[in-house]
């Protein structure tokens, strides 16, 4: 477990020593995933299961115990652990991080001793105000200390930027009791990984070690597995020795020094760390910790205490260069100890020396092989010493022989005769030798096999870039679930199992004209039906039809240029009386052959796409022949058939084209109920789906992950069938070379489900395998020369379900209302232009106009008068009782002007008319829309507000006066007729609304007439009040009080 600084500043300050520090572990915690964005079904996401081909090209990338049958190995981004059972076959198990990943020692906190964070870049983010230990040459100096974290520690900085992508794994190393492994990556900002293996795979590290800058070239722990040594490459220019907490795992900084050489392969000889390389050969030694005993506290001649000296805890790790004598010269490329003072040591010119560390440092050479040497291997046991080298070489020797003095050799001659692929590392795991060469293959020896002459058992690899797989039917001449393909031509089957079936070399051929031509490759391989069939088509545009007999034996029954350039995609269609290959290139075109009476036909060219045509399949059962271009469109064919002479003639006429927003990148028909559609990903970072019959678009989605935060484009993309299985979705697969994950999405609604990482170059591929029982197989193929295939079995997802749902049943969450979605009713323009259009009388009028706070306007206003604006009449005194609502504030505020200044209140006497005019200026000042002031539509919605008011207020008790009755129903009649001759002459008005106006007018004359009944008997006058009602025509009243 990593142990991390309580308080770093505090540390740095106490030790006065610019120590090397990272930020610190973030107190924050971490987001979690957005509730809004679930992985729907598939919880648990992809799972690894196995690993075809390895990336091991140096022995740091492979270490083995001698003590029992186990190795581990990198491939990709993953470390691989392998145990042998008694039948020499091998089980594996995954060991990888993700960037972002936390270890699981993350919250420890122990001693104030330098360490690492677990999940901080180690970038110029997080140092650019470190004064570090590779500022300066020594390990520590006496320089300013000074950290500033709060940006590393910041929880809303993502450590997950385009340099920290995934990592490819460089080097591993297993404890010596099998219970750790530290694993090493390569980039920028690399870490050390430290695994626990008492458990089965993991993606989560026990310690995350970040102080490498640029690259880990090797791991190696302890014999006493006390302490684990990381050495970074030549830029990176450090060595650090890690102490290694037994109990706990935790690791922390013990001492370092710079190694700037180019290294080898670096091992423990006894408590010393012996690193190898080009003109290199250095031992350094680790000092162990000593306890300080207390010292006596002393005193200067004044009688005044002198401070006492603390050691540092971070040590210099001294180290010693080997003299070379004659081998100055040499680079040293393979070591093995032998005992705790001695080991072998490996030229690249085969010379086998002898290092001897117990008196002196002595290098002794011992015999030339007359090979080049890249890998070594001792069986203390069995004291064998093996010695492997380029072209597959490999000399077996005793280890008594080879230490015994004798006269020198002569040097030998190179012997090239061997020819075959270089072995990279060996070891021994109990009595089995493990070799590694540079085809990716494994060889296992066999526990029972002689010792002189080994029987090995290979684990096959692919052997080159990986370009592509293939998915074959059931039962097929192979009897292989998948086949794979690289660029020089190699074609392998294989199984569930990393069994390979069967190879099919394909020629490829080079032209030989210039060196400007470009290097013909493989591009394209597609199987037939039991695979009884092979297409191929290369860079050169030549298709080649390649019948396989047996697994052994195929004939080409067709090679001809069909393009001009590079074939992009292959489609083939069969059924019992048609066989028909299609392929497409960038030449623009699209060919079209057919299979009659033994013989490849070709039926027609389609050259109706003006770019490159990547890709093309064939739908409705060959009734359709789909193809898309990098010109943004896609082309649907028909194809229709004829007679002539007695045979069917197939043609191929354009049905439609589909214009596209992006150029196209892949495409992949939908299967069973779905066939009737395609997918198709688009450069912009989109998906979209098409009906093949219409062309229209039915869905599309961006390629996101569960966070939203960066779409990607979506290549190589394959369609799952629907499950029978309600609730579980149609799995849409494909890859993304921009962060090398696989990717897989709900077919249907576009949901993410999950993405996983593993591939360290380009991801070229994908196919999905689903079965009858409803396990689903995921094969992805990489240029790193790895094939990987991912467990996507719902059964893991159903436990989860089905345990959650257990859990909910025993333990039902309370339903409360902080747990219930928040409440929701937005109403559509069009629903509130119906509530606009209904009477006033049904109208609410409590929130259309809310109170305001009113606003005293300063008779002591500073702004002049403008001479255009004419004095207002003055206003008579009213009675206030009448008019205190809450629209008759308003409507105050509004006659009154917006003036902003602060002075007294305005006195309760006449208002003088300049205040009048002010007011007016002062409320068009403060008018948001200048340009609707005055004008008819806000003097209508003013009238309105104010009618409303006017309504609610008839409801109170208070009595109304005669003589305002009577001027308001002249009003509101005059109104009426007004706005009937606006309707004549605009046509605007409708007569509907006319109608409803007139309902209105009639309906408050009979409530003023009520009220004024009203008013009277509560008075108790005799005076009778029968009056004509003031005619339609009559002539206006001017009124103060008039809208």
């Amino acid at each position: 477990m990593s142990s991390t600084p309580s308080n770093q500043r505090t540390f740095a300050a106490n030790t006065g020593l610019g120590l090397k520090l990272t930020p610190s572990n973030s107190p924050y915690p971490r987001t979690p995933r957005s509730p809004n964005k679930p992985r729907a079904f598939y919880e648990s996401g992809l799972s690894l299961k196995r690993i075809i081909g390895t990336t091991v090209s140096s022995p740091t990338a492979f270490d083995s115990i001698s003590s029992s049958r186990t190795f581990v190995y990198t491939a990709g981004a993953a470390a691989v652990l392998c145990t042998i059972d008694d039948s020499s076959k091998t089980s594996q198990r995954f060991f990888r991080a993700r960037p972002t990943a936390i270890a699981l020692s993350a919250g420890l906190v122990t001693s104030c001793t330098p360490s690492t964070p677990t999940n901080i870049a180690n970038d110029g983010r997080n140092r650019s105000s470190v004064t570090t230990l590779r500022d300066s040459a020594v390990p520590f100096s006496p320089s300013t200390p000074h950290t500033n974290l709060e940006r590393g520690d910041s929880p809303n900085l993502k450590t997950w930027t385009s340099r920290e992508r995934i990592k490819a794994a460089t080097c591993v190393s297993l404890s010596p009791d099998g219970t750790l492994l530290a694993v090493g990556e390569t980039g920028y900002s690399p870490r050390v990984l430290i695994f626990a293996l008492q458990d089965t795979s993991s993606d989560t590290p026990l310690v995350i070690l970040n102080e490498h800058t640029f690259g880990v070239r090797a791991v190696a722990f302890s014999p006493d597995q006390k302490y684990l040594a990381s050495l970074g490459t030549a830029n990176d220019g450090f060595l650090y020795v890690w102490s290694i907490n037994q109990r706990t795992g935790a690791a922390k900084l013990h001492s370092s020094n710079k190694c700037t050489s180019f290294i080898k392969q670096m091992i423990w000889l006894g408590s010393s760390i012996l690193t190898i390389g080009t003109r290199h050969v250095k031992i350094w030694r680790v000092e162990e910790n000593r306890s300080v005993s207390p010292s006596k506290r002393r005193f200067a001649l004044d009688g005044t205490p002198q401070p006492v000296v603390v050691p540092p805890s971070l040590k210099t790790l001294a180290g010693r260069n080997v003299l070379l004598g004659p081998l100055v010269e040499a680079t040293f490329t393979a070591i093995a100890p032998i005992s705790n003072h001695k080991a072998i040591v490996c030229t690249e010119k085969g010379d086998v020396c002898l290092l001897d560390d117990s008196e002196g440092q002595k290098l002794i050479k011992l015999a030339n092989l007359g090979f080049f040497i890249t890998c070594l291997a001792v069986d203390i046991q069995s004291r064998r010493v093996r010695i492997g080298g380029r072209n597959g070489g490999m000399k077996s020797l005793m280890l008594d022989e080879l230490l015994n003095p004798s006269p020198p050799e002569s040097p030998k001659a190179f012997s090239e005769s061997t020819s075959g692929p270089d072995l990279c590392a060996m070891g021994y795991a109990a009595n089995s030798l493990i070799t590694f060469d540079s085809n990716n293959v494994i060889e296992i020896s066999s526990p029972d096999s002689d010792a002189a002459d080994l029987k090995m058992q290979k684990v096959p690899a692919h052997g080159d870039s990986v370009l592509g797989i293939v998915l074959l039917s059931p039962k097929n001449k192979m009897d292989a679930v998948f086949l794979t393909w690289s660029a020089n031509g190699t074609i392998v089957f294989w199984d569930l199992d990393g069994n390979s079936k069967g190879l099919v070399k394909v020629e490829v051929e080079q032209l030989s004209t210039g060196d400007e031509d470009p290097v013909n490759q493989c591009q394209i391989v597609r199987a037939g039906k039991n695979a009884d069939f092979l297409v191929t088509g290369d860079k050169y545009g030549v298709l080649r039809v390649l019948r396989i007999i047996d697994p052994s034996t195929q004939a080409c029954e067709l090679e001809t240029r069909a393009h001009m350039s590079d074939i992009q995609d292959i489609a083939i269609h069969e059924t019992k009386d048609t066989t028909m290959v299609a392929s497409c290139s960038r030449d623009r075109t699209v060919q079209l052959f057919r299979l009659l009476s033994s013989e490849w036909v070709l039926l027609q060219t389609l050259d109706d796409h003006s770019a490159s045509v990547c890709s093309l399949f064939f739908a409705e059962n060959g009734e359709r022949l789909i193809s898309c271009s990098t010109d943004r469109t896609i082309h649907i064919r028909q194809l229709v058939k004829k007679d002539a002479g007695g045979q069917d003639v197939i043609g191929v006429v354009p049905l439609r084209i589909i214009s596209l927003k992006a150029s196209p990148i892949s495409m992949a028909a939908c299967l069973a109920d779905q066939m009737g559609n395609f997918v198709v990903s688009l450069l912009d970072r989109s998906v979209a789906i098409y009906e093949i019959e219409s062309g229209r678009l039915i869905s599309s989605f961006r390629a996101i992950d569960s966070e939203g935060a960066e779409a990607v484009v979506l290549d190589a993309l394959v369609m799952g069938r629907p499950s029978c299985i309600p609730g579980r979705p149609t799995i849409l697969a494909g890859v993304s070379t921009t962060d090398k994950s696989v990717r897989i999405y709900d077919g249907v609604t576009g949901a993410f489900l999950d993405r996983e990482f593993g591939h360290t170059a380009a991801v070229t591929d994908v196919a999905l395998l689903e079965c009858e029982s409803e396990e689903k197989i995921l094969i992805s193929s990489g240029a790193d020369g790895t094939i990987m295939i991912w467990d996507l079995s719902a059964n893991k997802a159903s436990d989860l379900q089905d345990s959650s749902i257990g859990a909910r049943e025993s333990s039902p969450p309370k339903d409360t209302p902080s747990t219930r979605p928040a409440l929701r009713r937005v109403l559509s323009r069009a629903e509130l232009a119906e509530f606009q259009r209904v009477s006033p009388v049904s109208t609410p009028t409590g929130n259309r106009s809310p109170p305001r706070i009113r606003r005293k306007t300063s008779r002591y206003g500073l702004s002049s008068q403008s001479p255009t604006l004419a004095l207002a009449p003055p206003v008579p005194p009213v009675n206030s009782k009448h008019f205190t609502t809450t629209s008759d504030d308003s409507s105050i505020r509004r006659g009154a002007g917006r003036h902003r200044s602060r002075s007294p209140p305005p006195a309760k006497d006449m208002r003088r008319p300049s205040l009048a005019s002010l007011d007016s200026r002062g409320r068009t000042k403060s008018t948001g829309n200048f340009s609707e002031f005055g004008s008819l539509n806000m003097a209508t919605e003013q009238a309105c507000r104010t009618l409303r008011a006017y309504r609610k207020k008839l409801l109170s008790s208070e009595s109304v006066k005669e003589d305002a009755l009577k001027e308001l129903d002249q009003e509101l009649r005059l109104t009426a007729v007004a706005l009937g001759e606006k309707s004549l002459k605009s046509k605007v008005i409708s007569e509907t609304v006319l109608a409803v106006l007139d309902q209105y007018s009639d309906r408050l004359v009979s409530m003023f007439d009520e009220k004024l009944r009203l008013s009277k008997v509560d008075s108790s006058e005799s005076v009778a009040m029968v009056e004509e009602r003031p005619k339609t025509a009559g002539n206006p009243v001017t009124s103060g009080s008039s809208p």
